[in-house]
């Protein structure tokens, strides 16, 4: 929490206890105004392309869906890579040093140039898989497009707004990408074959949001956009290693069901899953938007983790519940009629949304933020080089409900690791403390 001059001046003519309130107070304000401006980032982000769907679906139809749901998987994954760790180092690095103005400056080019120089590796290495893999090469024009994506989301720097704690900054910006999605999707998308033209709606909205993102950063918050040089960029992606490590492997993982689902069993199956999937994903970025807002601020105040908690669980479970009760409601509202199978699959996929939430609440909100990523990193490991093997079986016996048992067991698997985890690492501070 920033304080001016004329603030500091109130503060100092004030009582103890009164500067206590004081502060408690702008502490509250500051969170309920970052979850506000974050709800209705993720809702531009998650629900608007949910509205498009009920016009889209009957359209294109289940197998072209499911293409561009190969496709985007596809994009997500190469994002992982791209996104390495910076949304989590970003916004750590610049709540810590958000008073520092040429720090700041340092952080963000160091961030910007490590995102570009992995982007360009990406692109490289995509050109392989695709040209090598018969699925990928035979929707190769749906991925060509879709790579656009990660670059220009990432110059969003959500977490540079995350990290001055003042994400309504782009939600402006976000709003008018997310309509030009819609009315681009409503204007061009008129036939079967324009099933190609979906992602290009998605990439120019991106392109607006990146844009403006910058023009704010350099002239607003007066950031000096430099090359650091090419040993401070490594030397940043290497400080992001274990980090990285974590996120991806759960990143990625989330990203394959369908890569795997495309083909083994078929763009269909794997666009039944997608549907579910993006619902079920809607649901919990719900969640993410409380664990993203609270987390600048546990990383200055790790003593209110108690109460973060509670609302986050409390959340997750009513999100849950209201997916697993409505799934009919859902898929009859957003899909068209072939797509009812993937009521099944979203009640089953419902349930992560409880589990990622205890993940979020003991993993990076917590083991994360007390220094503990090697820890986090190892948890990761065992279970997703075990959900890997259950998902790939899973899959091959009961092709896209397979995928979505897998999903539920491998995120209850996360959340009770992380919670033990984390119980332990209490303990062990109660005992040092004692003596």
């Amino acid at each position: 929490m920033e304080i001016d001059g004329n603030h500091l001046n109130i503060i100092k003519q004030m009582k103890p206890n009164q500067i206590y309130s004081h502060l408690k107070g702008q502490n509250a304000k500051t969170l309920t105004k970052n979850f506000s401006a974050l709800a209705i980032l993720q809702l531009l982000r998650y629900f608007i392309p949910l509205i498009v769907l009920p016009y889209v679906t009957p359209i294109i139809g289940l197998e072209h869906f499911g293409e561009i749901a190969i496709a985007t998987s596809f994009t997500l994954i190469v994002q992982v890579f791209v996104n390495y760790s910076f949304s989590f180092m970003g916004a750590r690095d610049i709540a810590r040093n958000r008073e520092n103005k040429e720090k700041v400056s340092e952080i963000v080019s160091k961030t910007l140039f490590a995102y570009i120089g992995i982007y360009l590796v990406m692109i490289i290495l995509s050109s392989f898989i695709i040209f090598f893999i018969p699925k990928f090469r035979s929707i190769w024009l749906l991925i060509s497009i879709n790579l656009l994506t990660p670059i220009f989301s990432a110059i969003v720097c959500e977490w540079f707004f995350q990290g001055v704690e003042k994400m309504h900054n782009i939600t402006i910006v976000n709003t008018l990408s997310r309509v030009l999605f819609l009315v681009l999707v409503f204007v061009l998308i008129k036939k079967e074959d324009d099933y190609i033209l979906f992602p290009v709606c998605e990439v120019l909205g991106h392109i607006l949001a990146g844009m403006y993102s910058i023009v704010m950063i350099t002239t607003k918050y007066k950031c000096n956009i430099r090359f650091p040089g090419f040993n401070a960029i490594l030397d940043y992606i290497k400080q992001g290693k274990d980090i990285f490590l974590n996120q991806s492997c759960v990143l990625l993982f989330n990203r394959l069901p369908n890569i795997l689902l495309g083909n083994i069993s078929g763009s269909s199956a794997a666009g039944l899953y997608h549907a579910a999937f993006r619902l079920q994903d809607a649901g919990y970025h719900g969640v993410d938007t409380l664990n993203r807002t609270f987390f600048p601020f546990l990383a200055r105040r790790m003593d209110k983790h108690k109460a973060y908690r509670r609302i986050n669980l409390t959340f997750a479970f009513f999100i849950a519940a209201v997916l697993f009760v409505f799934a009919p409601f859902f898929v009859r509202l957003l899909y068209a009629p072939d797509f009812a199978p993937a009521v099944k699959l979203l009640r089953i996929l419902s349930l992560s949304i409880l589990f990622l939430g205890i993940s979020s609440a003991y993993g990076v909100n917590h083991l994360l933020l007390i220094g503990k990523e090697k820890l986090v990193r190892n948890i990761t490991f065992c279970v997703t080089g075990g959900g890997l093997l259950l998902l790939v079986g899973m899959i091959h016996w009961l092709d896209e409900t397979g995928a979505a048992i897998t999903m539920v067991i491998v995120n209850a698997t996360f959340a009770l690791s992380y919670f033990i985890a984390a119980k332990r690492e209490k303990h062990k501070d109660t005992v040092l403390n004692h003596n």
